[in-house]
């Protein structure tokens, strides 16, 4: 076969359309692997029928279905997520993750696990909260509520792998924007300050709010992330920046603008550490290093956005308003 005037090799073609085979098979294996994992629902089972002997549970509340499906999805998540993020590692652009110190990859990991079975945890409690409240008074018998505490687990488990055997930019900033949402919501809904609103954002980090844990937590781990965060959209840049180069457009127009990923990376890492230092350092633990954490986290902030364009060149100026 030929393509202008260069003779194509059939073992070209076929080296060509490895990759995309390549990637196929992984899906399929991806696929399999996250049913597999959704067998987990046997143990959320048998667990949720030990909970609710000699008992009719409700939706929601006084250690009813929610709760204990929301525990059940939590450790499923927490358990499923570091074997599938493993598998991540397997994508010839994400290589790279194996190659970072160990205590970068354990601390990630772990924040992720966090993420996931926090998330797990929330999603499954409001959503039984609102059926409590759309049908009153309704309790289930030990096998309903063990088999409703099992379809949790199992959503759980399939949707955990699938997202961290997938995982890349899009998808760990949606995982981050997910949790602190989540997280944050929560804080605000369950906490003893019914008027945080009118004192400021920290307080229901406040050791007396009554949801401290929670909030803090969330603060923390959505750092780490970030950090993470950090690495895969740097990566991201620079397999941006190399397409470029390779275009007839820049071999017409002279070379492309280089693009500067050392700042990008700085900036965004440095607003991980900041989010999480507030959350370590609750506003009435110590007010002036808690406020300092949050001005820098704003600083670095500022400073990424306003010198995005000169870090990266040919960046839409929709993207930066945004």
């Amino acid at each position: 076969m030929s393509i202008g005037s260069r003779r194509v090799r059939p073992e070209d073609e076929r080296g060509a359309h490895a990759p995309a085979a390549a990637l196929a098979t992984s899906a399929a294996r991806t696929e399999a692997r996250a049913a597999q994992a959704a067998g987990l629902v046997v143990i959320s089972f048998v667990v949720a029928l030990i909970a609710f002997a000699g008992r009719r549970p409700a939706l929601s509340g006084d250690h009813g279905v929610g709760d204990v499906a929301g525990l059940s999805g939590a450790i499923v998540a927490f358990v499923v997520l570091p074997l599938a993020y493993r598998h991540s590692y397997d994508h010839p652009q994400h290589r790279w993750l194996a190659e970072r110190p160990a205590w970068r990859r354990y601390l990630g990991l772990l924040a992720l696990a966090v993420a996931h079975a926090a998330i797990a945890f929330m999603a499954t409690w409001a959503g039984f909260r609102i059926f409590q409240q759309a049908f009153n008074n309704l309790t289930l018998d030990g096998f309903a509520g063990a088999l409703a505490t099992s379809v949790v687990g199992g959503l759980s488990a399939y949707a955990t792998y699938q997202s961290g055997a997938r995982m890349n930019s899009y998808l760990l900033s949606n995982l981050l924007a997910t949790y602190l949402a989540a997280g944050v919501l929560v804080s605000m809904v369950t906490t003893t300050h019914t008027n945080w609103w009118e004192v400021n954002f920290s307080v229901l980090g406040a050791s007396d709010s009554g949801v401290a844990w929670t909030f803090n937590i969330t603060l923390i781990t959505a750092g780490v992330v970030i950090t993470m965060l950090a690495e895969y959209v740097t990566r991201d840049i620079q397999a941006l920046a190399a397409y470029r180069e390779d275009t007839p457009v820049a071999e017409r127009k002279g070379s492309a603008p280089a693009v500067r990923t050392r700042p990008v990376l700085v900036c965004v890492v440095l607003i991980g550490i900041f989010l999480a230092g507030t959350g370590l350092i609750p506003v009435d633990f110590y007010m002036p290093a808690h406020n300092g954490l949050a001005t820098a986290m704003t600083g670095a902030y500022t400073l990424l956005v306003v010198s995005l364009p000169r870090w990266i060149p040919g960046m839409s100026r929709t993207f930066q308003a945004v």
